[in-house]
């Protein structure tokens, strides 16, 4: 019998879906979400939206409700204005009432919060079952560890797939295998949350030099250009020949504040190796802007960066 395949990131957002749907059903509080945090960020991945959040709302992680109860604050909060472990935060103001449960990762480490909020102050600390929402918590976290595992394999055969489809001018992945990295990167953002952010490098000059000295100057500079982005990947980028002079890259887990910082390095190897280039790039938002997206605003950032490159 053949085996099939599991699919693990399917399997945990359909169990975070119905976790939610059913907590929004039997609580007092009606805004339920299964968040992410990542990059000192928490975002909002899996929901049942009553009237105040939505998916992809993102918060700094240290101002947050769900940061202070990890630390030890309380775990369900009656009314967050007469709280002095709360009160002095931002969502104060808007969100009365909050029950949270961590969730852990497969390495143990936190992953995000299963919380609810609401606009309006709890009856008591016994209005919510908060015994129930530490069961649910609980097996989200078991069903994270059983959805990491089954994808592990599977990913890691994808993964082979993808970076075996090579450029041969380059060596670097190809526009299908490119295409195979933005499918599993997508799957991950929706499921997981994960922090993925795409660049767009086009080569400046090329065709001058195709036209000024020939084809084979031009492919000179095209294997400098893959040679300099290798030099720098590190293991959670990947790094593509998307079409004649321009390449992309696909970071994993950098925080939108290093953003700047992380693509730098690509444009200062390809300075040292004597590659003009520009260079866009713009991080993927669970619910909000999703990899298609990403590419695409990426690549107008680009241009107008070589706009106004030739206009100075």
């Amino acid at each position: 019998m053949k085996r099939t395949e599991v699919d693990g990131a399917e399997h945990f957002t359909a169990s975070a879906r119905k976790v939610v749907d059913y907590l929004n059903a039997h609580m007092p509080i009606l805004d339920w979400s299964v968040s992410r945090v990542a990059g000192g960020e928490q975002v909002r991945v899996h929901l049942h939206r009553a009237e105040i959040t939505d998916i992809g709302n993102r918060r700094p992680w240290h101002d947050t409700f769900c940061r202070r109860m990890v630390n030890g604050a309380a775990r369900v909060l009656v009314d967050s204005q007469a709280d002095p472990d709360y009160a002095d935060l931002p969502d104060a103001q808007a969100f009365r009432s909050y029950v949270g449960s961590p969730i852990t990762d497969d390495d143990g480490s936190v992953f995000g919060v299963l919380c609810g909020v609401g606009r309006d102050v709890l009856a008591g600390p016994d209005a919510v079952d908060l015994d129930l929402v530490d069961l649910m918590g609980g097996l989200l976290s078991s069903q994270l560890a059983m959805a990491r595992g089954a994808d592990r394999e599977r990913r890691n055969a994808q993964m082979a797939e993808a970076l075996a489809q090579t450029d041969s001018l380059t060596g670097l992945t190809n526009r299908r295998g490119w295409d195979l990295l933005v499918a599993d990167a997508q799957e991950r953002v929706d499921a997981y949350g994960d922090l993925v952010a795409v660049a767009v490098i086009d080569l400046d000059g090329l065709k001058a030099v195709n036209d000024a000295e020939g084809h084979g100057a031009g492919d000179d500079v095209l294997r400098r250009a893959g040679s300099a982005l290798r030099s720098v990947e590190q293991p959670s980028d990947r790094t593509a020949r998307y079409g004649g002079d321009e390449f992309a890259i696909l970071s994993n887990n950098v925080a939108k504040a290093d953003l700047d910082a992380h693509f730098a390095v690509f444009m200062q190897a390809l300075a040292d190796h004597g590659v003009s280039a520009s260079i866009g790039y713009a991080s993927v938002g669970s619910g909000v802007i999703d990899l298609t997206d990403a590419f695409a605003k990426a690549d107008a950032v680009m241009y107008e960066a070589k706009h106004e490159r030739k206009a100075s």
